[in-house]
């Protein structure tokens, strides 16, 4: 086993001994434990918290336990959790000292979480629970792991926060994985647009997990660090696999590369302007010439790049797929804005194109290019923001170049 190989695992088997000694019931814990469900891992049962309900910390793990399908507990049980979660509304959520479950953001998290899916929580105190949140929402700092986490916990009761990258050059490598985890939770990161280079930050993170110097302060920062890197290593061993042995990239890399194309697109169209004496060239005059040159940049690295498949009717009509991508379920649909596409009606094409996708048996995710050179989309960030996420069955992805508002 080589030097890398041996410090990884080294790393790993620090983390797993930590979480195996980890005490139960803790905030902490219950977190660790919610980060690996997410990932789709297989955890030992918890016992069922019987006592100290009326402490916050104890109240907030079980909220956790809450959020995953096989909690098993005795009857009656709802009504005691929620009655306890009920005595917080006397509460001062915001002291001076800041000594509450507000400013501690793993016990917010697990009672937005139990607030959530407990049976016995009226939806009064869900709502106590978001007014706590709303007014919450600019007590904390912009960009800390705190402020991210809190974020993550108003979310669970449909509140929303603006966030952004923690800023600086080297974030510590949990905050690195809190990132990547977030990510990867679509109904926390899509309607907000975590805004990073994913590439970029799993190289941080596998540079990072190879320090001995990398601090991880609990078991919750453990969890995050595991799951990350697990992740990023498979997907870096995979990739390499495939392409040693010559076989198309998988669904995830397919998307990174359409996205890359988009991203670059403009650069492209921008490069075809400046030709040798003013030779003829292709200029962007409508949508069919955006497809055209799309698709001959998607030539490049897939093979077999389908055009105008017809999807199933939708309202008694049919329509035309740009391009299908058939070995990895993506389809890549071009619109072009112009007098007569402002943002608001594209918004209408691609909400009418997602129901349709939603019915093709090939199309599992849907990116969807918007060429907008004069830039008539007034808010291109909503647009993207607002309809990436999982529709159903379908991933959408919306991306809007160039970003000139």
């Amino acid at each position: 086993m080589n030097s890398i190989a041996t410090a990884f695992a080294h790393v790993h088997q620090q983390l797993w001994d930590m979480l195996s000694e980890a005490g139960w019931p803790s905030p902490e814990t219950a977190f660790a434990d919610h980060v690996f469900r997410s990932c789709g891992k297989t955890l030992p049962r918890r016992p069922t918290v019987k006592d100290r309900l009326v402490e916050a910390p104890i109240l907030a793990s079980v909220g956790y336990q809450y959020a995953a399908p096989s909690f098993e507990r005795p009857s009656g049980y709802d009504s005691d959790w929620s009655s306890h979660f009920e005595r917080l509304a006397s509460r001062n959520a915001f002291p001076v000292d800041r000594e509450s479950y507000f400013y501690r953001p793993l016990e917010l998290i697990g009672l937005c979480l139990g607030a959530k899916h407990c049976p016995a929580v009226d939806q009064a105190h869900r709502e106590w629970l978001r007014k706590i949140l709303d007014q919450g929402r600019e007590r904390l700092q912009l960009g800390t792991p705190t402020q991210l986490l809190s974020a993550y916990a108003a979310s669970q009761l449909d509140v929303r926060w603006d966030i952004q990258v923690p800023r600086g050059n080297d974030p510590p490598l949990p905050t690195l994985c809190l990132l990547h985890w977030l990510s990867r939770e679509a109904e926390f990161a899509s309607p907000l647009g975590l805004d990073f280079k994913e590439a970029d930050l799993e190289g941080r993170i596998l540079k990072l997990a190879l320090r001995a110097e990398s601090q991880i302060n609990d078991v919750a920062e453990a969890a995050l660090v595991l799951c990350a890197t697990s992740s990023v290593l498979d997907a870096c061993i995979q990739s390499q696999v495939e392409q040693s042995w010559a076989q198309p990239v998988n669904s995830r890399d397919a998307l990174r590369i359409v996205e890359n194309i988009g991203d670059r697109f403009p650069v492209i169209v921008n490069a075809l302007k400046k030709r040798h004496n003013n030779r003829p060239t292709v200029t962007m005059t409508d949508e069919y010439d955006v497809q055209d040159l799309l698709g001959a940049l998607l030539k490049v690295h897939f093979e077999d790049v389908r055009p105008e498949e017809w999807t199933p009717g939708y309202a008694g009509n049919s329509s035309r797929v740009d391009f299908l991508l058939k070995a990895f379920g993506l389809v890549v649909e071009v619109k072009m804005t112009r007098k007569t596409l402002d943002q608001k009606e594209v918004v209408n094409q691609l909400a009418t194109d997602i129901l349709r996708y939603q019915a093709h048996p090939d199309c599992k995710t849907l990116f969807c290019f918007v060429y907008d050179p004069d830039g008539r989309c007034g808010n291109p960030a909503a647009l993207q923001n607002d309809l990436t996420k999982r529709h159903g069955p379908l991933d959408v992805v919306v991306m809007v170049r160039p970003m000139l508002r």
